[in-house]
């Protein structure tokens, strides 16, 4: 089906939240283990809703932590760069290389919908999602984007279109790192919610 280009019509994306990379041994750059997943879910969801109607695909995340390491590329690029190999068109991905953190990428997304986007499909991994929602619910400056915005669960979404994976997001599961870093999520929470959160 061909789709006319309308520029009155506001268009939805998915938006793959960036997350942490990192160096392998031949100098290139991944998303990390448990991150990976964002990719695939965008993958999956992308493909299966562009079928459907018009939708646009935007990978986000600047360098972040990794500003100070020298030849470190921004996180956005590296998911590119995996959904490229996935078969995506370049073409079709557009890279956000400019934030930071969750919350800036949620304000930058804030001014998305306010000049191009209609609604926007949000993808991380679930044990980010529960501090999305809180900075969503509890921020007066994003209250705009609460009813514009959905938000997935990596993990749910990649089993869904590909049950071969469930055994590794259930091994993810019960890795220890998984439990620390939800552990940090949960102070996120609580901070956000005490208003002590530290932005960045």
């Amino acid at each position: 089906m061909q789709y006319k280009k309308d520029k009155n019509k506001k268009y939805e994306a998915i938006v793959i939240l960036g997350g942490l990379i990192r160096k392998k041994s031949n100098g290139t750059w991944k998303t990390g283990k448990f991150n990976y997943i964002r990719v695939l879910a965008g993958y999956y969801l992308y493909k299966d809703m562009v079928r459907s109607y018009p939708i646009k695909l935007i990978v986000s995340g600047g360098k972040g932590i990794y500003k100070d390491i020298p030849g470190a590329p921004a996180v956005a690029t590296v998911m590119k760069q995996e959904l490229v190999r996935l078969g995506l068109s370049s073409k079709k991905i557009a890279e956000e290389k400019n934030t930071a953190s969750t919350y800036q990428e949620l304000l930058w997304l804030r001014k998305l919908l306010d000049k191009k986007l209609g609604k926007i499909n949000i993808i991380s991994n679930g044990y980010h999602l529960p501090r999305i929602k809180t900075m969503i619910n509890f921020l007066p400056e994003l209250k705009k984007v609460k009813n514009k915005i959905i938000l997935y669960s990596a993990e749910k979404v990649s089993v869904k279109y590909n049950k071969g994976l469930k055994k590794e997001i259930g091994n993810n599961k019960k890795d220890p790192k998984m439990n620390k870093i939800i552990s940090q999520e949960k102070k996120g929470i609580k901070a956000l919610k005490s208003g002590n959160y530290k932005f960045r």
